[in-house]
């Protein structure tokens, strides 16, 4: 179906719309049409709003502009929802008659760095009365979605500046930028370093080595005890509001193995278990992506820097950033400033021996001002960004291919390369210095290889047992969550699998994790993972793929498993695997893995959707008693975009009327909803308890300082005391929003999730 806006601009309105283009009035469109919307018409194209957009899902969707006459245009003149996060391809084709077109301008891509307009020069300049966008998605989906668009001349008057065509270096200081400004996980925090000092232990602690560089450990595994974090002050190092200083006196001082100069450097601890072996704490090659990326100013360097001799004079040089190999005496990266004069340079190591070449960035003109670095291992290579240049380095080219067979970690600080004697000192600060760990796309999260225990399974080479005791011993997990261990180590997952919205084996489903997987450390960057804080981050986008056919939505949730890893028990059915009401027939409550049942759990919203329809915005399921093929109760949570709180509700299925009945826990949730006075707000830290016995179903709300909220379901009309009507519990991120932005998402932070069972008593 094509989709029309026809409304006619006023000379004033087309002025006040296309103030910020100087574009003549003659060159407004007179209508724009689209060949769909979901809502979004094409008419928010030509309002002058970044707030509104046009938006159709799928490749080849178009929009027409119509004229009241042929003018001449030699660019467009676009700005993108989501314009700095991704990228956007479109083509553009022109018309004098609407029928026949003609391509102005091949599919090409947006920079993605901005939410303004961004200019494209058509390849010749054109007379037409109609100009067509046709769009061809974005980096993360099929949606089309532009909030302004214009076809202008800019050799006829049209304000056309020169910020608005994308450059090479304009891209590489945003993206450095970026991901500076989005390192607020817990590789900002000073627990994922140590650091190293060009003084001795016996000089910095008063005991130990009087000849090694002496180390700082955080989580208190210094040999005295002591621990790297914000509280650390030396005269080497030290931490305020500006950020990480570091300071290197080049006055002698002590240097660590193989090396002949001094420091005053970080060393990240990837993984590490704290107290254990630092030289384990290492990453490798996986086809992702890892980056260490800073921000820094450079506020003193020695006045007259003299090479390794002592003697002869040398520039300023200091390395203050790299990619360090763990088992090769070489860095694969090292990045060099030697003086404002001369660029940023980059020496690595073409294999894994040594083979030193560089390559040149752009210039820092005044380091004593912020400037950023980024130093990334990709899939394909090295990439390396400062002074607004951006540098690619392939493996298999520039580079070894050998070099993915090793291990890594980042440095940064300072690593100065002249004599420790050449007097004065470096100082430096860092205002952000942050690590990144991406999984390739497509990955299926963390790898963990199951372990084979012997105990269990003598023939551990056959691949095609169970490496595992069945069922899966239970777990006594810390009673506080801990930001160092994976999920499965802070919570008793040995009782559940996890469905996520990825298919990675292309068999049309989404992927499941298994609970033998999830005892063992199961993660994913993105989906489910440790949070800063400890707790169990859940997330859920609007796009990915669906559980079944018979739902509508996406999911990252839990599902019981009383199982616990013995596959040899049926998944469905009323099997140990699952569990019955105290009200159901004697026989299926002898056949169950238990009998009533109570669930309870901690948790924050962190993020609900915030686009899409009304009755659906916002909106996601925190938990659930599923039985074969209805919910007795489906635990909702859902705040609307203009609300601060957020309401508290659950439905429960009538199976026998077919009928769901909805029960209001905090707010009130109606067809005109006001912000709930006593709802729940983002970030906010509350808990639930389900619990079943018999027929009697109660729902408890509990907040600190705050009364609980409490809910008695009478079910003994409601059919799950049927014969073969088996439950299990289900908790996380069940979004039920199908019609927002694909990339919009819920999340939210478990802290604690228990559930409990009796049994048939005879």
């Amino acid at each position: 179906m094509k989709y029309s806006h026809r409304k006619r601009l006023t000379a004033a309105a087309a002025i006040s719309a296309l103030t910020t283009l100087g574009a003549a009035i003659a060159a407004t469109p007179i209508s724009v049409t689209s060949s769909e919307h979901d809502g979004n018409g094409p008419e928010f194209m030509i309002d002058d709003d970044l707030k509104t957009r046009w938006s159709s899902n799928g490749e080849g969707q178009w929009a027409i502009f119509e004229y009241d006459k042929s003018y001449r245009f030699d660019a467009a003149k676009v700005s993108f929802h989501k314009g700095n996060e991704r990228t956007s391809s479109f083509a553009v084709e022109a018309s004098n008659d609407g029928t026949n077109w003609t391509p102005v301008l091949g599919k090409t891509t947006s920079a993605g760095i901005t939410l303004g307009y961004q200019r494209f020069a058509f390849d010749s300049p054109i007379e037409a009365k109609y100009i067509k966008y046709v769009g061809y998605g974005n980096s993360g989906s099929a949606w089309n979605s532009v909030t302004e668009f214009r076809a202008v001349d800019c050799s006829g008057g049209d304000e056309c500046p020169a910020d608005e065509i994308i450059t090479a270096e304009m891209i590489a200081e945003f993206e450095a930028a970026k991901i500076i400004e989005k390192n607020d996980g817990p590789a900002t925090t000073l627990d994922d370093w140590k650091i190293t000092l060009p003084t001795t232990y016996a000089n910095h602690f008063g005991s130990g080595s009087d000849s090694s560089a002496a180390e700082i450990l955080p989580h208190n595994c210094s040999i005295d005890g002591t621990s790297l974090d914000e509280s650390t002050s030396n005269p080497y190092f030290r931490v305020d509001n500006e950020g990480w200083h570091f300071r290197v006196p080049l006055e002698g001082g002590v240097t660590t193995p193989n090396t002949t100069y001094i420091r005053t450097e970080l060393r990240e601890l990837h993984n590490w278990t704290p107290c254990g072996e630092t030289s384990l704490a290492n990453w490798g090659y996986d086809g992702g992506t890892h980056t260490l990326g800073a921000t820094l100013k450079i506020n003193e360097f020695p006045a007259e820097p003299k090479k390794k001799d002592g003697v002869s004079p040398d520039r300023p040089k200091v390395v203050l950033g790299q990619i360090h190999a763990h088992d090769i005496n070489a860095a694969t990266v090292k990045l060099l400033w030697e003086g404002s004069d001369k660029p940023i340079r980059v020496i690595l190591n073409k294999t894994t021996t040594k083979s030193a070449f560089s390559v040149s960035l752009g210039k820092i003109k005044d380091p004593s001002k912020p400037w950023v670095y980024l130093i990334k291992m990709t899939a394909d290579g090295i990439e390396l960004s400062a002074g607004g240049v951006t540098k690619k380095l392939k493996f298999g080219q520039e580079l070894d291919n050998a070099w993915k067979d090793e291990t890594f970690y980042f440095k940064a600080g300072l690593y100065p390369q002249i004599s420790p004697k050449s007097g004065g000192a470096f100082d430096v600060t860092f205002s952000k210095l942050a690590i990144e760990h991406k999984k390739r796309p497509g990955d299926f999260g963390e790898h963990v290889p199951l372990v084979c225990d012997p105990e269990v399974f003598k023939g551990c080479s056959d691949s095609a047992s169970n490496w595992w005791p069945m069922p899966l011993p239970k777990t006594y997990p810390p009673q506080q969550p801990q930001a160092y261990l994976p999920p499965g180590m802070n919570f008793d997952l040995a009782g559940w699998y996890l469905s996520i919205a990825t298919d990675h084996d292309a068999n049309g489903k989404p992927d499941d994790v298994p609970e033998q997987y999830l005892a063992q450390g199961w993660q994913h960057p993105e989906f489910f993972y440790t949070a800063a804080d400890g707790g169990l981050t859940m997330k859920s986008y609007i796009k990915g793929v669906r559980t079944s056919k018979n739902t509508k939505y996406v999911r990252t949730e839990l599902r019981q498993m009383l199982r616990r890893g013995d596959t040899n028990i049926d998944l469905k059915g009323v099997t140990k695997n699952n569990w019955v009401f105290s009200s159901a027939p004697i026989a299926d409550q002898k056949a169950a893995g238990g009998v009533d049942g109570v669930m309870e759990a901690t948790l924050k919203i962190d993020h609900t959707t915030t686009t899409g329809a009304v009755e659906q915005v916002g909106r996601f399921i925190i938990g659930q008693i599923h039985a074969n093929d209805d919910e007795p109760i489906r635990l909702y949570y859902r705040k609307l975009p203009d609300h601060e709180r957020g309401f508290v509700y659950f439905m429960h299925e009538n199976r026998n009327e077919g009928s769901d009945i909805k029960y209001d826990l905090v707010g009130e949730y109606n067809g005109n909803p006001v912000d709930p006075e006593d709802g729940i707000a983002l970030g906010e830290v509350f808990s639930y308890r389900i619990a079943v016995v018999g027929n009697e179903m109660t729902v408890t709300i509990m907040r600190d300082g705050k009364p609980d909220v409490t809910q008695v379901v009478d079910m003994s009309q409601s059919g799950y005391d049927a014969g073969g009507q088996y439950m299990y519990f289900k908790a996380g991120v069940y979004n039920q929003n199908n019609s927002g932005d694909p990339d919009d998402y819920a999340q939210v932070t478990f802290y604690k999730l228990t559930t409990s069972h009796g049994r048939y008593q005879q």
